[in-house]
């Protein structure tokens, strides 16, 4: 088949199908009631259907869309909690089926996509608003209040706003399945808790269907926006990078290239309004015929069960997820309910192949897991894949990202050549890369290029011989202890390791004197170690299994929670925050004691 449609539209890509698949196949799956599914005929049918209803309501190309809506309807997701009470389970969530379909048809429709998550507080949720001016918004009842009210602020009319209730999603199911078109007077009466100063969200479903923009040109495809997504934000405010269909489609061919020698059956548990969930999630049941099982949040028996249940193949974590299975109880037999599992992909923060190593002794012996290195101004770059024949011994180093992926080039410079300060995030074509033939080769700031040119990476790697590369960490971040860079993730994942520590962090501080830096380490204990746990057992425990330039002769704190972003990255900037907020309060104490 041909590896691009007549349009290079996102949506034409999607439905251009590159497998031989019956289109009454479950493609859409609410992976806790399999029941309510959404086939390929029944997802086509919402996609064009949704297009007529947003141009009905004033989409014109370029306009964006602002879906506010989790992977569930009502209660808010927790990517990396794995226990939760009673009351918490007694909610009603119902996996969003429909985020696909609303996904696709945006983008079919010449909007741009952007996402937030409905838990934001107002000055985030306004922070988006702003980042993306929408000129429609749909959500759902937890986060009316505060859409209303941000809203507001910004100038959109209620009427541009789109309630996504349990109610209207059973409707919609409901009128995908029976192929019957809505009308106008009933999308006007459903049952829903639609507020009267929103539009009804069944009203999308009274227009008919429409076709999809048509991108004729590739050049033009390159510079039509299809999506935005929030970057990490751990320095600050997050930004928005801005996805091309031409962007999209081309990260989708290298990811997919050299596919696995079996039939994929995806469980996706982490949020779909950002890019790692998004990516290996909307395109690929259409494209492929693989079925996409939706969870509602992670939790660890439950994430453990639907593998087990609905003979999953693949699926794609965050290493705080890798961390909880490998932690998991025996008595929930982890290595018994993965056995359907034959490769995870593991992205959004650092992690340590020894936490990789023994993630992937719990998998079946056909079965891998690797890294995969990307940024949410690029997509995937780098992915430690499943082996092209399947063998364990042909896999690439766990520790790794894996080698490049196709499409794309990377560099490694020197410090000297790479710059450092303004200058850092210039392309660096007349610079020469550094020849680094093997592991015990100098690092370098990594660069990468794709078709938008060179960009820098901000993280320190080193490639070995076979073109795997190693991530020793981001360059803002290392820490300079008596002229050696320390990297923060490496301690972090020794710290990890204590049976009584939850979570941790590392950031380097300002010794006195001002020139010299050293490791802190900001920890969490874990549920039994309440008092337990000093400060001299952490840094004895860190100092036993690590270089002694690398001790934490910046201290040790214990902290109720380390702040993280959706997907397990370390916030800086907050982690700064609580550090200076230490400091004055340490200093301020010494005052009164001094002057007592």
């Amino acid at each position: 088949m041909a590896s691009f449609p007549t349009s290079h539209d996102v949506l034409s890509f999607a439905l251009d199908a590159q497998a031989d698949y019956d289109p009454s196949e479950a493609l859409i799956i609410d992976a806790h009631e399999p029941s309510r599914v959404l086939n390929g005929a029944q997802l086509r049918l919402l996609i064009h259907t949704f297009i007529a209803g947003f141009k009905a309501h004033g989409i014109k190309q370029g306009d964006c869309v602002l879906v506010n809506l989790r992977n569930n309807v009502r209660f808010p997701p927790s990517v990396v909690t794995c226990h939760f009470t009673r009351s918490h389970l007694a909610h009603s969530n119902i996996p969003q089926v429909l985020y696909t379909a609303i996904f696709l048809a945006i983008t079919g429709a010449g909007g741009v996509y952007i996402g937030a998550s409905p838990h934001s507080v107002p000055h985030e949720l306004d922070h988006v608003v702003r980042l993306g001016r929408p000129v429609l918004i749909l959500t759902e009842p937890d986060a009316l209040p505060t859409t209303l009210s941000v809203s507001k602020k910004n100038g959109i009319s209620p009427h541009q706003l789109f309630l996504l209730d349990e109610a209207a999603l059973n409707a919609t199911i409901a009128f995908a399945q029976s192929h019957k078109q809505c009308s106008p007077a009933s999308a006007l009466t459903d049952n829903s808790t639609t507020s009267a100063e929103t539009c009804p969200f069944l009203s999308l479903l009274a227009h008919g269907s429409a076709n999809p923009l048509c991108i004729p040109e590739l050049e033009t495809a390159n510079s039509t926006p299809a999506a935005l997504y929030s970057t990490s934000g751990t320095t600050g405010l997050p930004k928005a990078a801005v996805f091309s269909h031409g962007a999209l489609i081309a990260g989708h061919i290298s990811a997919a290239a050299n596919p696995p020698p079996y039939k994929v059956r995806r469980l996706v548990c982490l949020p779909f309004y950002h890019l790692f969930a998004s990516f290996w999630s909307h395109l690929f049941p259409l494209r492929y015929g693989s079925p996409l099982y939706i969870a509602r949040e992670f939790q660890l028996p439950i994430f453990l069960d639907m593998i087990r249940q609905h003979g999953i193949s693949d699926t794609h974590v965050v290493p705080a997820i890798v961390h909880s299975v490998n932690q998991a109880p025996a008595s929930l037999d982890p290595r018994s309910a993965l056995t359907s599992l034959r490769y995870v992909g593991v992205s959004g923060a650092p992690i340590d192949r020894a936490c990789m190593a023994d993630f992937q002794t719990l998998l079946h012996s056909d079965a891998c897991a690797g890294q995969i290195w990307g940024m949410t101004e690029t997509g995937p770059v780098f992915q430690n894949r499943y082996p092209a024949r399947g063998c364990r011994a042909e896999q690439a180093d766990l520790g790794g990202i894996g080698p490049i992926l196709p499409g794309w080039e990377a560099k490694l410079l020197t410090y000297v050549e790479a710059g450092s300060g303004e200058n850092e995030d210039q392309q660096p074509a007349q610079q020469q890369p550094v020849e680094v033939v093997d592991a015990a080769g100098p690092p370098g700031r990594l660069y990468v290029r794709g078709a938008g040119g060179w960009f820098s990476t901000g993280d320190v790697a080193y490639v070995n011989k076979r073109g795997e590369y190693f991530i020793v960490g981001r360059t803002k971040e290392l820490i300079k202890v008596r002229g050696a860079s320390v990297s923060p993730a490496e301690i972090e994942a020794v710290l990890l390791k204590h049976p009584l520590i939850a979570d941790a962090a590392v950031t380097g501080i300002k010794l006195p004197g001002g020139t010299e830096e050293a490791p802190r380490a900001y920890v969490v204990r874990s549920g039994d170690a309440s008092g337990k746990l000093t400060v001299n057992e952490v840094y004895e425990f860190a100092q036993q299994r690590l270089a002694s330039y690398k001790s934490l002769d910046g201290g040790v704190c214990f902290v109720e929670s380390i702040p993280r972003t959706v997907s397990g990255k370390v916030q800086r900037g907050k982690l700064a925050g609580m550090n200076e907020r230490r400091d004055a309060l340490e200093g301020l104490l010494k005052k009164m004691k001094g002057g007592g």
